[in-house]
Order: structure tokens, then C-alpha cells, then sequence
């Protein structure tokens, strides 16, 4: 993890605002906001200035924030969390949950999204959960440039009324026009976003309206690599299903059944 995702993360925990978090030194808050974005480069004097004011310690800031097991057991977890919602596998979804909640490093995005997730599965897609997970999406004033905020997102579009999601992923798609000058792992959970709406609009509607065409072409300008080639797939399917192409979507179900994605193929709406 990057200092500047790192200050971010330290700076959500103590539920600060970016002026506040600098208060009391002579950095500006449209410095450190391209501080926290990998924009600037951060000085070691800045850093302990920071910390400083907010009486924590260097050791710890390093320790917590940019110990990089931390951030790969956070990567494990959430590819697990995935894992279980797709297969609807309640225990293990469950079991995850126990771990992440047993660690005391897992944020509290982490923490929300394993809580959603169980949930989800637990009433079968519809979710009861409560409006402080909903609200942790739009705790920050910029909740575009958060990760944290954009899984939650992809994941409550599942299971909230889809038509009130749009203004939400159109303001996502007006933010990363080009989703191929993003990072790999940036244009995984961007588009991930995008193939939640098309999967729940389209058991809601089969109407082809504007937002539907601007999701499709979005998700089209994802990189051509293998690490996001089911969601390349899933995209072509969504087309293929709304241009009444049938023996296109029939062929890339078959491939998702082969590939080892048989309930995910199965769920497809057609």
C-alpha cells in the first residue's frame, strides 16, 4: 500500500475530514488531497507533521497502514467474500465473516461488505441490511475516488431497486470515462458495478434505454487481459441478450458452464 492510500485509510478511521486531518500544520488541503491520491510526493518532515498532530506514532502508522500482509489479507478476503456470493455458499460466506470480524487490522468497509454479503445470501438476494452500511458509502465527500465506497456499491446494487442505483453509476461512468487507463484491479471493481445493474435490470426490464447502452459501452473499454475477462464475457453476454442474439449468449453461457462458473451461469437472466 501507497503512503498516500495509507493516509487515507488512517484518516477514514479517525472519521476526519481531509482539512482536519492537517489542521494544525502548514500543509494546504488541496496539497494533501493529491497527497492522498499519489498526485504529490509526500516528504518524510510532512508525514511526521501530520502524525504529530494526530498524536500518532510513526512505528504505528507504518505497523497499521502500510504493512503490506494487512493489505493482501484484505485482497484474500474480499476474493473469498466473492467466492461465496456467487456460489451462495452461506457457511463459508459465514465462516469468512468470523475471521474478518475476529481480526482486529480489518477495516470497517471490510467489515460492512461481510456483514451485506451474509446477508444477501441469507434472504436469497434481497438484503435487510440497515442504513449505516448504505450511508458508509457516501461518508466521504468524494465517494468516486474511495475503492471501499465503489465495492459496497457494487455489491448493495444487487439487491436494491436497481432504478435507483442509475444516477450512482452514471456518476461513477462520468468519473472513469476511459475505465483502460485505470488500474487492472481499479477496472475490475469499476465494471463490476456495471455487470450488477445490468444483472438486476435486466430480471427487472428488457427495455435497451441509455443507461443500459452507456454501461455496455463503459464496460467495453475495459483492458483486454485475462484478469478481466469474465467481466469482458459477461458484458458480451448482456449485449447479446438485449440484441436478441440468442445463439451468441447461449455460446457464452456454455462457456462460463465449462470454465467452472455454473451457478453464475445458471443465474444469468436471459
Amino acid at each position: 500500500m501507497d503512503i498516500g492510500t495509507a493516509l487515507r485509510h488512517l484518516r477514514d478511521d479517525l472519521g476526519l475530514t481531509q482539512k482536519q486531518m492537517i489542521q494544525g500544520t502548514k500543509i494546504t488541503v488541496s496539497h494533501y488531497s493529491k497527497l492522498e491520491k499519489g498526485q504529490n510526493r509526500i516528504f518524510i518532515e510532512n508525514l511526521v507533521e501530520i502524525l504529530k498532530q494526530r498524536n500518532i506514532s510513526l512505528s504505528y502508522f507504518v505497523d497499521h497502514y502500510l504493512n503490506d500482509e494487512n493489505s493482501e489479507k484484505e485482497v484474500n478476503y474480499s476474493e473469498i467474500l466473492n467466492i461465496a456470493f456467487y456460489e451462495k455458499d452461506k457457511i463459508a460466506a459465514e465462516e469468512i465473516k468470523r475471521q474478518i470480524f475476529s481480526d482486529k487490522s480489518s477495516s470497517n468497509e471490510l467489515r460492512d461488505r461481510a456483514t451485506l454479503i451474509v446477508d444477501m445470501i441469507d434472504n436469497q438476494g434481497q438484503s435487510n441490511v440497515d442504513a449505516r452500511i448504505i450511508n458508509s458509502i457516501f461518508k466521504h465527500d468524494n465517494w468516486t475516488q474511495y475503492d471501499e465506497a465503489i465495492i459496497l456499491l457494487s455489491n448493495i446494487i444487487r439487491t436494491s431497486n436497481v432504478l435507483n442505483m442509475s444516477p450512482l453509476v452514471l456518476t461513477l461512468i462520468r468519473k472513469y470515462k476511459d475505465l483502460d487507463k485505470e488500474k487492472i484491479e481499479k477496472q475490475r471493481r469499476l465494471a463490476t458495478v456495471g455487470i450488477n445493474y445490468l444483472f438486476n435490470f435486466r430480471k427487472l426490464s428488457k427495455e435497451f434505454n441509455k443507461t443500459v447502452l452507456k454501461i455496455i459501452s463503459w464496460i467495453k473499454t475495459t483492458s483486454i487481459v485475462p484478469e478481466l475477462g469474465i467481466i469482458r464475457e459477461l458484458n458480451a453476454y448482456f449485449l447479446a441478450v438485449y440484441e436478441g442474439n440468442i445463439s451468441v449468449s447461449t455460446n457464452i453461457k456454455n462457456v462460463l458452464k465449462i470454465s467452472g462458473y455454473q451457478n453464475l451461469a445458471n443465474d444469468l437472466p436471459n
